[in-house]
C-alpha cells in the first residue's frame, strides 16, 4: 500500500512536530538557549505547515 499525499503530508507535521518537543524538553533540560528557540520555530513552522496544508 502506498501512502497518500495527504498521509505523507500528516507524518511529516507529525515529524517534525515531535522533533520541536524534544528540541524544546532538551533545551530547557540542559538550560540552551539557542536549542530551545530551535524547537519553538520548528513548532510555529509545523503549526503554520498544518494551518496552509489543510486539505
Amino acid at each position: 500500500m502506498t501512502p497518500t499525499p495527504d498521509r505523507r503530508m500528516r507524518l511529516r507535521i507529525t515529524i517534525l512536530t515531535l522533533g520541536a518537543i524534544a528540541m524544546i524538553v532538551a533545551g530547557a533540560a540542559a538550560e540552551w538557549w539557542w536549542l530551545l528557540g530551535i524547537g519553538v520555530w520548528t513548532m510555529i513552522v509545523a503549526f503554520v505547515t498544518e494551518l496552509i496544508y489543510r486539505p
